[in-house]
């Protein structure tokens, strides 16, 4: 239920926390000359058909309740502002429309991301109210209603949201079964890359999925990344503040410091799976990580996503319990590995790289980016965790680069991914042996040869399809 104000004829602004300064002036010291609080400040507007997707004529207010819409899109909610804001001349301050932006953009990644990979629609809210205003977990809106669902605390324009179309998935992308993952209720150690911490071994740990630290060190400073996609989840709002709260403790105390000379800022992601602290000094990294600790490892800071669709447990078919009983050094074998393998010819992969390129996917493999690493007779297999996870295959002979694609736009080969994996190749051993496939499979009956289909078809859809494609009447 915002609240928006002014001075005189002056424009208007959010009264509060999501305001801009002088929004929050109002809900502290200063007495605005004139009011109006909204009930509903946002409003949805179906596609006139299911098919369609052009966006409906009529304006449905979320406040009026009702499921019978058809199917939206995730851009099809806007501002509905009072009517002394909307008729005016002002109009709303571009600080404070620019936010409520931002909770919109919010909302329909969340909302839609989530209907990819959960079949609960009818969720039974329950509502608490709160004074100060709390933090929603998916929009990050600041509200004194919350009501708590689906392992979140979301704001009422969210919980109205999802329970419209906004986002449903068209049919052929529809979740089987519900895969929101269930939030653990102990905290989950992480998996530290790029630096070392005193009485920490990240071989010892079973189980890959869990929250992950990655130390980037950039010439004078360096950036820590927290990121939560492998265990389902994001940090709620409460989590986000922590970091920031630590974020600005940390820049208070290197304010005095001439030689501390950059920002110390918090960037959070498209979605709240990853928050990355810049500007930290190295020598402060082990500080930094350990008061980011429990924010991180904690799973009273997150908040129920899914797995992303494009992520490796989408893809792979990976169980998705948190943490798993994998080893992580089966996963991340980099964190056994110092330096690439002798096995690997960098001399002849630099010589055919561009510099940058090649400077790029050496920093990839020693922030451990290279996952799901098959090395199988000459062939290479692995997934690399750039803006996204790109899938990367390559050849070697006698561990010099042949050849190589990526599923990345760089039309550059090869690309910094591509790098990375090679790189990465000589961590694991070689399957296959002194046997070639075509002596396998020769030396295999009938009946195993089946086995294994029926095995491999149950087990990947692709699969199955291309039996069906290839041998079929």
């Amino acid at each position: 239920m915002p609240t928006f104000a002014r001075t005189g004829s002056g424009k208007w602004h959010v009264v509060g926390p999501d305001g801009c300064r002088y929004g929050k002036r109002f809900a502290d010291d200063t007495a605005p000359d004139e009011t109006v609080t909204a009930t509903d400040i946002v409003a949805y507007e179906p596609p006139e058909t299911p098919d369609d997707g052009r966006s409906g004529s009529v304006s449905v207010s979320l406040s009026m309740g009702g499921s019978s819409f058809p199917r939206g899109r995730t851009d099809d909610q806007r501002l509905v502002l009072p009517a002394p804001i909307e008729d005016g001349d002002a109009g709303l301050c571009g600080s404070c429309r620019s936010v409520l932006d931002r909770h919109q953009r919010r909302r329909s990644r969340i909302i839609a991301g989530l209907k990819l990979v959960t079949t609960r629609r009818d969720v039974d809210w329950d509502r608490v109210d709160h004074d100060p205003r709390r933090s929603c977990d998916w929009c990050r809106s600041h509200e004194s209603t919350i009501y708590r669902g689906l392992g979140a605390r979301v704001c009422p324009a969210c919980r109205r949201l999802f329970e419209t179309p906004l986002g449903e998935p068209a049919d052929d992308r529809a979740p089987e079964t519900d895969r929101l993952p269930e939030t653990p209720d102990q905290p989950i150690t992480p998996i530290v890359f790029g630096t070392t911490l005193p009485e920490y071994d990240p071989t010892d740990l079973v189980g890959s999925n869990r929250p992950l630290i990655k130390y980037r060190e950039k010439h004078k400073y360096a950036d820590l990344v927290f990121e939560l996609e492998r265990t389902g989840h994001g940090f709620a709002a409460a989590g986000i503040e922590a970091f920031g709260d630590i974020r600005a403790d940390y820049a208070e105390r290197v304010a005095d410091d001439g030689t501390h000379q950059t920002d110390v800022a918090i960037d959070v992601g498209r979605t709240p799976r990853t928050v990355t602290l810049e500007g930290i000094r190295p020598d402060d990294r082990v500080d930094v990580i350990e008061r980011c600790w429990e924010v991180a490892s904690d799973p009273a800071y997150w908040v129920p996503l899914g797995w992303p669709q494009q992520g490796y447990i989408h893809r792979r078919g990976t169980d998705p319990e948190i943490p798993g009983d994998d080893p992580v050094v089966a996963e991340f074998p980099r964190l056994d590995t110092r330096e690439p393998s002798s096995s690997v010819d960098t001399d002849a992969l630099r010589s055919m790289t561009e510099p940058g390129r090649y400077d790029r996917g050496r920093s990839y493999y020693e922030r451990g980016a290279v996952t799901d690493l098959e090395h199988v007779d000459d062939v290479v297999q692995a997934t690399v965790q750039g803006s996204r996870p790109y899938d990367v295959r390559v050849t070697l002979s006698d561990g010099r680069y042949v050849e190589g694609r990526c599923s990345c736009p760089d039309d550059a080969v090869p690309c910094k991914h591509i790098v990375a994996t090679v790189l990465a190749s000589g961590d694991i051993e070689t399957a296959g042996g002194d046997q070639s496939l075509e002596d396998v499979l020769a030396s295999a009956s009938a009946r195993e040869l089946r086995a294994l289909l029926q095995t491999l078809a149950d087990e990947d859809v692709a699969v199955r399809k291309r039996i069906y494609d290839e041998l079929a009447c």
